[in-house]
């Protein structure tokens, strides 16, 4: 390398820079987690207040300023699960510097997983795991480059003659088509599922679920544009293209559909909305329908009123916190009053990824039996 006068100068300004100015920041690490516990720790030696908000708490936690300029909170009594939080410093929101754990939503969060005495479905485990592979393609739907991923599950032979039946597995509003993986941990939930015979051996596709680009704000026209262009990229590209490359089943029988909020809302209108394509549909804190609901399941309706086995398998679950509550609850007596059949669950929770990984690994194991 060709070091110029100005690299030299800047090179021997370095070296004479004063030793204390590195030595300024504490050696700490954060987050420390043990059974049931976490401790945090920030620096931020002129601070006048420090919090961290999450960990399902409504309000703020406290904490507290070392000597040394660092502050720290110990929360303990946690059960098994992946939390995610945030600091308030002065009024300023912050991620954890030294958590390489980071949640990608319309707002980024930390995460740090807390264990368990057994491990959860979503915690990786001695068992034999598949493979996330990830595509992307040029979309005429989108008009633009689109990306989806699909796991194939352990001991999947692309020369098989046999096929596989096949989950479309949609994400909310604030994701990307990574969300499943990295937030939902969808791969190593069917791994552990797989592995004790609760669940059926199936190919996953997750879908990029914004084929009309996000806008600036939550417009009113935008749901329904993404929708119409959502159900043509999901049936007419992403599946034909998955068909081409992977040993799935094009019976309906064989074909699942689920998704969580804006995706839940996705995987009814699709999946009920074609059940000559899909038998099984999920839905998870969903945006369901409100309207067209006759125009858009015109299908199930009618093998309802005809009583024909036709109308798909539907599984519905929510939080008793969740802001779409009684939006869920509204499209529920709808079915009702239709005679059309579904599971429902009620949990504890709210519009969050603990219950969504919770469901999926509900959801898994009813599928194609």
């Amino acid at each position: 390398m060709l070091f110029t006068p100005a690299l030299r100068r800047c090179a021997l300004a370095c070296l004479m820079l004063p030793s204390s100015l590195f030595a300024q920041i504490p050696d700490f690490a954060s987050p420390e987690v043990s059974a049931g516990q976490v401790t945090l720790r920030y620096f931020a030696p002129k601070a006048q207040a420090v919090s961290t908000v999450g960990f399902r708490r409504k309000d703020p936690i406290p904490m507290t300023k070392g000597a040394d300029g660092v502050w720290s909170v110990t929360l303990t009594g946690l059960t098994p699960d992946i939390y995610s939080y945030t600091y308030n410093v002065d009024g300023a929101t912050a991620l954890d510097p030294r958590n390489r754990g980071v949640k990608e939503w319309i707002v980024s969060d930390n995460t740090v997983d807390v264990p368990g005495d057994k491990p959860s479905d979503w915690a990786v485990q001695a068992v034999p795991h598949g493979v996330v592979h990830r595509h992307t393609y040029a979309s005429a739907v989108g008009a633009r480059e689109l990306s989806f991923q699909v796991y194939t599950p352990p001991g999947y032979d692309p020369l098989a003659k046999t096929t596989y039946p096949v989950v479309v597995l949609c994400h909310g509003y604030g994701d990307a088509e990574t969300a499943w993986v990295l937030n939902g941990r969808a791969n190593t939930i069917a791994d552990n599922l797989i592995a004790r015979g609760a669940m059926k051996k199936a190919v996953i596709v997750m879908p990029y679920g914004h084929p009309v680009p996000l806008p600036e704000a939550r417009r009113d026209g935008y749901w329904r544009k993404n929708d119409t262009a959502m159900e043509e990229a999901v049936l007419k590209e992403v599946l034909p293209l998955v068909e081409r490359s992977y040993r799935i089943s094009r019976d309906a029988k064989q074909r699942a559909i689920v998704g969580l909020s804006m995706g839940g809302g996705h995987a009814l209108k699709i999946g009920l909305g074609h059940p000559e394509l899909f038998r099984w549909v999920g839905a998870f804190s969903s945006a369901a329908p409100e309207e067209d609901r006759e125009t858009l399941f015109a299908s199930v309706l009618k093998s309802a009123k005809a009583k024909k086995p036709a109308t798909p398998f539907l599984w519905i679950a929510i939080g008793r916190d969740d802001f779409l509550l009684q939006r869920n609850e509204a499209f529920t007596a709808w079915l009702k009053q239709n005679n059309i059949p579904f599971g429902w669950k009620l949990s504890d929770g709210g519009h969050e990824w603990t219950v969504w990984r919770e469901y999926l690994g509900d959801f898994l194991p009813q599928l194609f039996r």
